[in-house]
């Protein structure tokens, strides 16, 4: 980055093998290189706001372009639009996440910890956990509840279950089932669009669950017992 402000922008970068759309720094250069032309107002081709990591839009923001001013948290003199909501000009989420922190003294929020039942003396004002460690027990906590309900939903009721695992072969047409499945499978979600999938599962529950063509493939197989559920439920 050359001497002189950096510009907050908001963009794409490139991350090993996906593009990730967020906020960051680019030199004054770069972005006045590929800003909008200040006669014509036209925006810049996009070979003018690209490098090899990242390409840009825009300085994020939705006002007027604010006058260089120092980071809060770290002290880098930042260029960007104002913001309505903005409290002060930060670089980053790290940033960010340090002035809130600042600003709060580090005494966290006072309410009780989501995981523990402590209350949380450290951290940012909005803490919700007293630190990471309960943070991922709470985590995982929420992850067995959903899969002690949705183990639940699936024994009481094998109808709502055959119509979660038909989904990928129907709506996401992955592909891998015989056509004779996909047409008896197409019409139970048709029918459960119309509020009545009951009405067409007889000819999925006349068919041989175990040798019919799935794919075997995790949804292949949650399909498969979805259609053994139905063909002879308990």
């Amino acid at each position: 980055m050359s001497a002189g402000p950096a510009c907050l922008v908001d963009g794409v970068v490139k991350r090993k093998r996906r593009a990730v759309f967020g906020t960051f720094l680019i030199c004054q250069d770069c972005y006045l290189k590929g800003a909008p032309d200040p006669v014509t107002g036209r925006t810049r081709s996009q070979a003018a706001r690209q490098t090899d990591g990242a390409w840009w839009l825009d300085l994020t923001g939705r006002g007027e372009v604010l006058a260089p001013e120092p980071c809060l948290a770290c002290g880098i003199v930042v260029v960007r639009r104002a913001e309505r909501l903005l409290r002060g000009v930060t670089c980053s989420r790290a940033c960010r996440t340090s002035l809130t922190r600042r600003r709060n003294g580090g005494r966290g929020s006072g309410r009780p910890c989501g995981s523990c039942g402590r209350p949380v003396m450290s951290g940012r004002a909005d803490s919700a956990y007293c630190d990471a460690a309960c943070r991922q027990k709470a985590y995982r906590r929420r992850v067995a509840d959903r899969a002690a309900e949705a183990s639940v939903d699936r024994a009481t009721d094998p109808v709502a279950e055959l119509l979660t695992a038909l989904e990928p072969y129907v709506v996401r047409l992955d592909g891998g089932v015989s056509q004779a499945l996909y047409k008896a499978l197409y019409l139970v979600y048709a029918a459960h669009l119309h509020g009545d999938p009951a009405a067409a599962l007889a000819e999925l529950a006349s068919m041989n669950a175990d040798r019919v063509k799935i794919p075997d493939t995790d949804d292949g197989r949650r399909l498969r017992a979805a259609l053994r559920a139905i063909s002879s439920p308990a």
